[in-house]
């Protein structure tokens, strides 16, 4: 092993550890990763993976087998580690590091210097982005992951690298539906090495696409084995977020999302200010395009803009532009930065590389501390609120970010009264129905009613809250705290200049007194 492979391990390692520190402090908790880890913990009581969610009754959820994988990654963890965040976002952090690992690499073929690598992957371990992927709890760091490996094959793998690319991009459909990126990535990656060598290789073509599809396939086929009308009730959970809008449409939506990204403007997911990454990207972007054409094509930086096109088209043939997805295009950016200043001379390329490191960092710090000062313990202390009166076993209705402190099967999300009228129930008999002892209720359910139907999109229509606050006249009221992080989950609204209540009552069936 090189000195600088050595001094990039122990790069990593000390990375590792200090990551450990402020793990479950940054991001705030998010809902979505209660969301799988709870599904996760529900297929392993239930001894199953064709279950869906404890926490859902009324909300309309179907089993498929489309991340199936990335719950049994999640099952040895939850085994190893227990029930916690620490444990699911501990399976991030690694993620994270193998990218971080395979990153280095990649530099390294690119640029052809082992200092620039290693230069390169110090950059991105301290791109907030990348760092916020690598904590969260949810698919994003393994999905990168892979794209990471198959581009990393697709260029550098010998002999039977479509065979391995294609192997490991079928596999990531067990991770997220969104898998479909990876194979977008290496499509294009696979017409950027065809450009370069002036032919259209139809074995590897075959080999790429009748492998992945073949994989892919199997997780279909699984997933109609666990739910006959999978294709419709998939289809109908898509329509949700207009993945079935028109391939006009879904183009034009790539200007508002980088301008969402440039502003940060969110919904429910932090979005870190990540405007200096957005403006050298698209630097790189017009500098390679300029390159390309000097050179007709025939330069490396065609394979990381290659990527770039791939997962473009993907997101844009998908639909999905979600904020956590930005991350897949990190990467490849300063890959193609790199790579335009290793063509400097003398020491321009190192001092470049390493005033992107002093700009990328300080940004990186100045986002982090105050959400440090004012995030740290914040999730200990909201699970302590709620352990305070409410038993960890005991039925109860509240918000899914509270998930990690219940059994499985003992909290009801909000997300449920929105199919009340569906369903033709009242609240109170769907409270009865499910032995309800506590409800935890907090002023966020009022304040976004009272904007709707803006945020219809979290809880479901809201309309049920006049029927809640009648249910409530007749339940003991048993604590109350204000919790401005974990009492709203529109980030816009967080730590603001308003105060959310919590209160958690102890239900009263009608007809008795609290």
């Amino acid at each position: 092993m090189k000195r600088e492979d050595k001094w990039y391990l122990g790069y990593l390692l000390l990375y590792f550890a200090a990551n450990l520190a402020f793990l479950c402090d940054f991001p705030f908790v998010h809902s979505d990763e209660a969301w799988l880890s709870g599904l996760t913990r529900n297929m392993m009581e239930r001894g199953s993976l064709g279950v869906t969610e404890a926490f859902f009754d009324l909300k309309p959820r179907y089993p498929h087998a489309i991340k199936s994988l990335f719950h049994l990654l999640q099952m040895v963890f939850l085994k190893l580690f227990g029930y916690s965040v620490f444990s699911f976002r501990l399976l991030s952090l690694l993620g994270g590091i193998a990218c971080l690992w395979l990153f280095y690499r990649l530099a390294l073929r690119l640029t052809g210097n082992r200092t620039m690598g290693g230069l390169c992957g110090v950059l991105l371990s301290l791109d907030i982005q990348f760092l916020y992927a690598s904590h969260f709890a949810r698919q994003e760091i393994l999905i990168l992951l892979c794209m990471l490996g198959v581009y990393g094959l697709l260029l550098y793998g010998g002999k039977h690298r479509c065979l391995w690319a294609a192997l490991l991009t079928g596999l990531s459909v067990g991770l997220h539906p969104n898998s479909f990126l990876v194979a977008a990535m290496g499509g294009g990656v696979l017409c950027a090495r065809w450009w370069q060598e002036k032919k259209l290789n139809w074995r590897e073509f075959g080999v790429y696409t009748g492998v992945t599809g073949t994989l892919a396939l199997g997780f279909v086929l699984l997933s109609l084995r666990f739910d006959p009308d999978f294709f419709t009730h998939y289809a109908a959970y898509g329509s949700e977020f207009s993945v079935d809008s028109s391939l006009t449409s879904k183009a034009m939506e790539t200007g508002p999302y980088f301008q969402r990204l440039f502003y940060q403007v969110s919904g429910t997911y932090y979005t870190p200010d990540i405007r200096f990454q957005l403006i050298m990207f698209l630097s790189v972007l017009l500098l390679g395009l300029a390159v390309l054409m000097a050179s007709r094509g025939r330069t490396p930086l065609l394979y990381p803009l290659a990527a770039w096109g791939g997962i473009w088209a993907g997101m844009m043939l998908v639909g999905r532009y979600n904020q956590p997805y930005v991350v897949f295009l990190f990467p490849f950016g300063y890959l193609g930065a790199a790579w335009l200043l290793n063509n400097l001379k003398g020491k321009l390329p190192v001092l470049g590389m390493a005033a992107l490191i002093a700009v990328v960092a300080c940004s990186t710090g100045w986002q982090l501390y105050p959400i440090l000062a004012r995030q740290r313990g914040s999730y200990t202390r909201y699970l302590e609120e709620i352990a305070r009166v409410v038993p960890p076993d005991a039925k109860t209705v509240g918000n899914l970010n509270s998930e990690y402190y219940f059994q499985n099967g003992a909290l009801l999300d909000y997300r449920n009264l929105a199919y009340l009228k569906d369903e033709g129930m009242t609240l109170e008999e769907y409270l009865e129905k499910n032995d309800v002892e506590y409800l935890i209720i907090s002023d966020e359910l009022y304040y976004l009613y009272s904007m709707r139907p803006v945020w219809n999109g979290i809880y479901g229509n809201l309309s049920y809250l006049k029927e809640l606050d009648e249910v409530l006249t007749r339940c003991q009221l048993l604590h109350e705290f204000t919790d401005n992080l974990y009492g709203i989950r529109v980030v816009r609204f967080q730590n603001g200049r308003r105060d959310f209540a919590v209160r958690i009552y102890r239900y009263g069936p009608a007809g008795e007194t609290s």
